[in-house]
């Protein structure tokens, strides 16, 4: 009896593990122009319409003395305001023949896709 529970206990459970880790992310397959030329510029909103959500998000950090620093030089800091998000989704964007990287970061300022960079990470 007891060996009949733990077999239902392991049939529930495997399936569980060959799950992703994140279970909205669309695994990407790509080349890495039609990527560029799909994304640069998009909404975060259209972003992630398209590609579900990212595996990590990260804000960007002004250094805590960057506006006195700016202020002593008397120069106006650039883009003052804006809001710098880095999305990263895994995938396989393929560069060249037989060579691709393995994620994509997507760098939005005010909602607006300014910036993708390509990388393998481990």
């Amino acid at each position: 009896m007891q060996h009949r529970k733990w077999l239902t206990l392991i049939a529930l459970t495997v399936p569980l593990l060959s799950l992703p880790l994140s279970l909205s992310a669309k695994d990407l397959q790509t080349e890495e122009q039609p990527f560029l030329q799909a994304y640069s510029g998009q909404s975060r909103q259209f972003v992630e319409e398209q590609l579900g959500k990212p595996i990590k998000k990260e804000v960007a950090v002004k250094p805590h003395n960057a506006d006195q620093i700016l202020q002593q030089q008397q120069q106006a800091a650039p883009g003052a305001g804006e809001q710098i998000e880095m999305w990263y989704y895994r995938g396989k964007i393929q560069y060249a023949p037989n060579k691709f990287f393995n994620t994509a970061e997507l760098t939005f300022a005010n909602d607006k896709c300014v910036n993708i960079t390509f990388a393998n990470k481990k």
